[in-house]
């Protein structure tokens, strides 16, 4: 496609599609509740309950354990279903779940327990939101878009993590950060309206009749590892998950007890390093014009691990260490969306449609399923050998899936047009 077309689809995309306009737009105010989330549930464990490190890292592994009991048969499920009445359905349920923490402290109810309860269920939430809205994405553009809509959605997502943060940080200053999480609530519960107002026909999902979720599954599995791309996807993110839900775990815990941040200024540098997502977002159609989708994929994760390798040197004098972790917190931010925006549009671009939910689950059991593991590990080093130490074996740990990326085939995909869905691909009960 020339440059000129693809500049004019990317500037009024939204505006020419009104339907996924209400999909972009459900997704960017649930996105910022969450960012604001993002920074208040860790503080609210930190500064309102005194939690340690260890209780810290138990409730990020909390939020993201369903990927583990869910993921691998939440996408089964969801190619059964009306994929945007699961969308509805979920963004309901995660603003109640989320109302009850301020309503809570407010009777003076809260402690860790609930906070544990809470991030579960959102959790559980997550899983098949996440998984159906890849489905709802296929149905409401059309192929060649995807990689427009993505970048889309990225854009927010990466505005959201910088903005996110800093309307935390102010919530903070007059609020308490039980109270913040409010907001998060509300910001679900605005996104399932615009969900709900898209009004677009959707068909009942087809299935054999002698198709059991077992065999459905186990379908998904095998077009992943059937398929060179997916296979790396799936090493690579995996890596990249375990590594940054133990940073993110610990990190808090690093800012509060080793750099003595208060909780505003613990969120003003999240905004500082959120910055490098929005930049991301910004660079990833001209990277992607320069250098193909797969070297921008290479790009990405080289640019992650340099930021791992600032957050394991950052030491003293106190200003220094700040300046170190925001920038390598920015860098790992970058990487994100640059890796997202190719690497989803090129799964979705080579997944058959029947298979859309599935294979998004079973990858989401894979590559999140690290997710807990990471935050566990992070919780339980940072209270034996100290948050300092377990942030620069984390730091260090980044570099792996530089090299991953670097050896995987996608440094042969130049553009989405280099690639098509599988048409070999049979179902196990069709052989």
């Amino acid at each position: 496609m020339p440059a000129k077309a693809d500049s004019r689809i990317a500037r009024y995309f939204v505006a020419d599609q009104p339907k996924f306009r209400k999909l972009w737009i459900a997704q960017s105010i649930s996105v910022l509740g969450s960012q604001v989330t993002l920074v208040a549930f860790p503080l609210t464990a930190l500064y309102a309950l005194h939690a340690d490190a260890k209780e810290v890292g138990i409730l990020s592994a909390l939020e993201t354990v369903p990927f583990l009991l869910f993921g691998a048969f939440a996408g089964v499920l969801i190619d059964r279903w009306r994929s945007r009445r699961v969308l509805v359905l979920m963004d309901w349920i995660r603003a109640v779940a989320l109302g009850l923490i301020p309503t809570l402290w407010l009777s003076h109810g809260l402690n860790i327990n609930w906070l544990y309860g809470v991030a579960f269920v959102v959790g559980a939430c997550t899983v098949f939101f996440d998984i159906a809205y890849q489905s709802a994405l296929t149905s409401l553009v059309r192929p060649t878009d995807l990689l427009t809509a993505n970048r889309w959605l990225e854009a927010s997502g990466s505005l959201a993590s910088v903005s996110g943060p800093g309307v935390a940080a102010v919530l903070l200053k007059v609020l308490s950060a039980p109270i913040t999480i409010a907001v998060d609530a509300a910001s679900f519960a605005i996104s399932a309206l615009f969900l709900h107002s898209i009004r677009s026909p959707e068909a009942k999902p087809v299935v054999a009749h002698d198709a059991s979720i077992w065999q459905d599954f186990k379908a998904g599995l095998r077009y992943i590892f059937d398929t060179s791309l997916l296979r790396w996807n799936v090493a690579i993110i995996a890596m990249w998950n375990l590594l940054k839900s133990g940073l993110l775990a610990i990190f808090f815990v690093y800012l509060a007890r080793e750099l003595k941040l208060s909780s505003a200024s613990a969120a003003l540098l999240v905004v500082f390093g959120s910055v490098g997502s929005f930049l991301g977002v910004a660079a990833v159609a001209r990277i992607t014009r320069w250098v193909g989708l797969g070297w921008c994929i290479l790009l990405s994760m080289c640019a992650g691990s340099v930021g791992g390798v600032l957050l394991a040197v950052a030491g003293r004098p106190r200003w220094l260490a700040i300046a170190l972790v925001a920038t390598g917190f920015g860098l790992i931010s970058a990487a994100e969306p640059l890796f997202n925006i190719n690497a989803i549009s090129i799964r979705q671009m080579i997944t058959p449609a029947n298979l859309m939910g599935r294979t998004t689950g079973s990858m989401r059991f894979m590559v999140w399923g690290t997710l807990p593991v990471g935050a566990l590990i992070a919780g339980f080093m940072g209270d034996a050998i100290g948050a300092r130490t377990t942030m620069t074996v984390i730091g260090l740990g980044f570099v792996i899936p530089a090299v991953l990326a670097l050896i995987s085939p996608f440094r042969q995909v130049r553009t989405i047009s280099d690639l098509a869905v599988r048409d070999d691909f049979q179902l196990e009960r069709e052989d």
